[in-house]
């Protein structure tokens, strides 16, 4: 049947009906689930049918040419209407192409709110809806819609109405139907019934669907990391270093990941199947382990560096403890040791390397919380990380988000650093875009370590919750996650190369970015590539794991605009972010 013949079989004392193109919808979803979302009888051949329309009184079916429309129940015909659907809602149907509908709702909660109409079309799995309304609507909690794949993309006034556009991803739309058993189809309905407007009823169900894939997102990253888990107990998942070209990449940093991914672990549920690879990654890396400390990658030269990032995963107070043999006394910790001759566990130092020889922010940070977690006292003040607040970075980390994570463990409930928590919490929620993900590269990793520092800082409002749904977003649909560079290191090139990349600026890089001159030095950028996705999936798993009060607002929020984001969060890739803020410390 046709649509408009479809809204002239309908009677008039409908309050509301709602009609689906079933030839549309079955390109989406399986005869089953169909069945489901729209609570036909098992036994229904849905291909028999053109149409399946939602209505107040029950749903009803519509045969592909026959006349007269069919209750699923008994296979009843239902009566020609005196009056019709149709002639009930003129003013508002005669504005749309109806036959042209890939769904089409009507209706009317008198005496409470006037007649509404919602007209959609699909294109390429996408939504695209119009919504007569009687006026704009207010918006309130809007940002809970992509929960459902809902998008509010403005509108216009047309006469005495106004129609509001909406785009809806329908593989979302679904996908949080059948996470919810389909039980709040009906807050479909009352979302166009209410002009747009969103109850404390709506909003609950969304807040519901929100909370739901999230922790969808959660099991299925945690599946994941326990099988990136067995294929690293049983070959080498080494990540990729990528020298400046012409240098070819090869396989380096194979024990780092096993730390992050061994805290993904950790945060399992208990008796979960997450606990045997747990046991056997432990025992591997514990076989690693070169007095009491681990180097990056296996049979190369420790670091305190390298050996704090293994050690979030694994509980070792006789490892932090010899930590302690990279302090600096001033409260800083070196990252390495280092000799001018080659001696055992040293690296050797020479023009190339020098700015390597310092204490390091994030390694000085790693180390306070490794204290702590492990009992022991800390010897790093919070004055100390407040001084170089401003100019925070790492000499090996490439992404501005995981030196915030860092720091945020350090001074996760240090009492003496409420006011630095205070700032790096607000640069954070600054610096978040406007979809609620963070960072301009290697956006899923950074938008997982600014949510792992947020609730490291005490912020467990809405926007952590809605942060956790956009990350779940950047999830693969097999679980896996895209890869990042998380880690970077840099080599002084000698003086006569600057002659070969132009004048003294420090955007002045090569085609690849991985040659830039900062004050006055020129150094070569090796990145280190997490090619395997353990990083990202284990950092992604940990961070959809945060618990959140999705019905708290953040009310700073609605003063983002009036601060502007720190540039070390807009750079627009690594060269950029390590030349102006992640190098420039160490030189």
């Amino acid at each position: 049947m046709l649509v408009s013949e479809i809204t002239r079989s309908l009677p008039a004392s409908l309050e509301w009906m709602v009609l689906f193109n079933l030839s549309a919808l079955r390109l989406l979803l399986d005869d089953n689930t169909a069945r489901q979302m729209f609570f036909l009888p098992e036994s229904i051949q849905l291909e028999l049918f053109s149409h399946v329309i939602l209505t107040s009184e029950g749903p009803v079916l519509a045969p592909h040419k026959e006349s007269g429309l069919v209750n699923p129940q008994d296979d009843s015909i239902w009566p020609t209407p005196e009056t019709s659907l149709y002639e009930r809602f003129i003013t508002q149907l005669d504005q749309f192409p109806l036959d042209e509908a890939d769904c089409l709702g009507v209706g009317e909660i008198a005496p409470f709110f006037p007649p509404v109409l919602l007209y959609l079309q699909i294109r390429s799995g996408v939504g695209e809806a119009q919504a007569i309304f009687s006026e704009k609507p207010l918006q309130y909690h809007y940002e809970l819609l992509r929960a459902v794949g809902v998008k509010f993309i403005g509108g216009e006034k047309r006469g005495s109405h106004y129609v509001a556009n909406f785009t809806v991803d329908l593989s979302t739309h679904l996908h949080a139907g059948e996470l919810a058993d389909f039980t709040r189809t009906g807050h479909c309905n009352a979302f166009f019934l209410q002009h747009g407007g969103i109850s404390p009823k709506l909003e609950a169900g969304l807040i519901s669907a929100v909370n739901d894939r999230v922790t969808w997102a959660r099991d299925l990253s945690l599946k994941t990391a326990i099988e990136l888990g067995e294929k690293a107990f049983k070959q080498t998942m080494a990540m990729t270093c990528q020298p400046p070209p012409p240098a070819q990449p090869f396989p380096f940093g194979d024990l780092v990941p096993l730390g992050f991914l061994l805290r993904a672990l950790n945060a399992a549920p208990k008796n979960s199947s997450a606990s045997k690879i747990r046991k056997k990654l432990k025992k591997l890396v514990l076989g690693k382990r070169q007095d009491n400390l681990w180097p990056f990658h296996s049979g190369d030269i420790t670091t305190s560096t390298d050996s704090a990032l293994v050690l979030q995963g694994i509980t070792a107070p006789e490892s932090v403890q010899t930590l302690e043999e990279f302090a600096d006394g001033r409260g800083g910790y070196y990252p390495q040791l280092w000799s001018r001759e080659e001696q055992t566990g040293k690296m050797v130092v020479g023009d190339w390397n020098r700015h390597w020889c310092q204490s390091d922010f994030a390694t000085t940070c790693l180390v306070k919380s490794l204290r702590r977690e492990a009992g022991l006292a800390t010897k790093t003040p919070s004055e100390y990380l407040e001084k170089s607040f401003t100019k925070r970075s790492g000499l090996y980390l490439a992404n501005p988000y995981l030196v915030d994570w860092a720091l945020a463990w350090a001074i996760r409930g240090d009492e003496s650093a409420s006011e630095l928590r205070s700032r790096l919490l607000r640069e954070i929620l600054v610096s978040m875009n406007d979809d609620y993900s963070f960072g301009t590269f290697d956006i899923p990793l950074s938008t997982a370590f600014a949510i792992l520092s947020l609730a490291k800082l005490g912020f467990r409002d809405r926007p952590l919750r809605l942060a956790q749904l956009r990350l779940s977003e950047f999830m693969e649909e097999d679980g896996k996650w895209p890869e990042a560079i998380p880690f970077y290191s840099t080599y002084r090139l000698p003086d006569a190369f600057s002659a070969l990349i132009g004048d003294d600026r420090a955007d002045q890089t090569s085609a690849t970015g991985q040659i830039v001159r900062v004050n006055s030095q020129c150094h070569a950028i090796s990145y280190y590539i997490d090619s395997h996705g353990i990083i990202t999936a284990a950092v992604a798993m940990l961070a959809l794991s945060e618990d959140c009060d999705s019905t708290k607002q953040d009310k700073n929020r609605k003063d983002k605009g009036k601060m502007e984001s720190h540039p070390r969060y807009r750079c627009c890739n690594h060269s950029e972010y390590i030349s102006y803020f992640a190098l420039p410390p160490y030189l």
